[in-house]
């Protein structure tokens, strides 16, 4: 095992006791505290994983040794090919490419900086008592907690390559106080992948930090259609009934806009982009290119199959506090 990839096993260690230990009771923002620049240990080890694209071409020089069997020249020629699978990968691995990798990564992200004509890039690497020559090798583990004090943040890269020059590398970020981390993907070919990481990176720390989504109707409770339901056009009454014996009613049309406009993710639902849902005004159709109550139409035929839904149940209003008699 090589001293790069003891160098990250020992960082992911790290990283995963120091989370279990220093857990924070609520859920942070890996980018706080905000406004704050992050300090980053250049040394940035770059492991290759498996060849992914290799695997195709594997697979057909067995399917060829299997076919061809019974030709003796042809089997000799495809066992041939399987020796010299080894070589091959080792030829194809693109090994040179966790040298120019990790410090174009870093002249990317100085270029997003220059792009945007900022001072204050959040990403910042410390380079004190490094040299040149050390940046082309793996870091000694013991090199990282005599900086602790002034680096914030350490990094890795794996790669795979996926057919031709196309390659998916992910970069990890790690926290080294807290072991808190946070990882990026890209595919792109070999020439460009610095590129493509840095901008991720990069619009992940300087881009506008967007407030958390509020959902509109979080006093609410959403149901799904009665499992007998699950993807099928059933008719108004069915729904009703269903809904009825969930203690829940069908949404209005206002109520289940502003469901899809909260979305899966935010509180809300998802909506077929050809769908059309049951509401209490009629039916809800999204295909409809105009927006509003426009997309609610009259169900005139509540006993046909013709339509999804979904159910709400609204939390019980509060009773009155009885008025004391004098």
């Amino acid at each position: 095992m090589t001293l790069q990839r003891l160098w990250a096993g020992a960082l992911r260690a790290a990283a995963l006791v120091a989370a279990l230990a220093c857990a924070p009771a609520g859920a942070q923002d890996f980018r706080d505290p905000v406004d704050q620049p992050f300090t980053v240990w250049p040394n940035i080890p770059v492991i290759r994983a498996s060849d992914l694209g290799d695997y195709g071409q594997d697979r057909q020089i067995i399917a060829d040794l299997h076919a061809d069997k019974t030709d003796p020249a042809k089997v000799a020629a495809a066992l041939q090919a399987v020796d010299g699978l080894q070589a091959h990968h080792e030829r194809a691995a693109l090994a040179e490419l966790g040298r120019s990798l990790n410090v174009q990564l870093i002249a990317e992200l100085d270029r997003q900086a220059r792009r945007i004509n900022t001072r204050n890039p959040k990403l910042r690497f410390d380079f004190a008592d490094i040299t040149p020559e050390q940046l082309q090798r793996p870091s000694a583990r013991d090199d990282l907690p005599s900086r602790v004090g002034r680096i914030t943040l350490a990094a890795y890269i794996t790669y795979t390559r996926l057919d031709g020059a196309l390659v998916q590398a992910t970069a990890t970020l790690v926290k080294l106080r807290s072991g808190a981390s946070q990882s990026f993907t890209a595919t792109a070919p070999a020439p460009l992948l610095a590129e493509a990481l840095a901008r991720d990176l990069f619009d992940y720390f300087q881009g506008t930090r967007f407030t958390a989504h509020q959902n509109p109707l979080g006093s609410a409770q959403w149901l799904t259609a009665a499992p007998g339901h699950a993807d099928r056009l059933v008719s108004r009454d069915a729904a009703l009934r269903y809904c009825q014996s969930q203690n829940a009613a069908l949404p209005t049309a206002a109520e289940l806009e502003t469901a899809e406009a909260a979305g899966f993710y935010g509180g809300g639902v998802a909506l077929q982009p050809a769908g059309v849902y049951h509401v209490q005004a009629g039916l809800y159709d999204t295909a409809l290119a105009h927006d509003g109550a426009g997309r609610a139409r009259p169900n005139h035929l509540a006993s046909v199959p013709n339509g999804y839904y979904y159910c709400i149940r609204h939390a019980a209003a509060p009773a009155r506090a009885a008025r004391t008699r004098k």
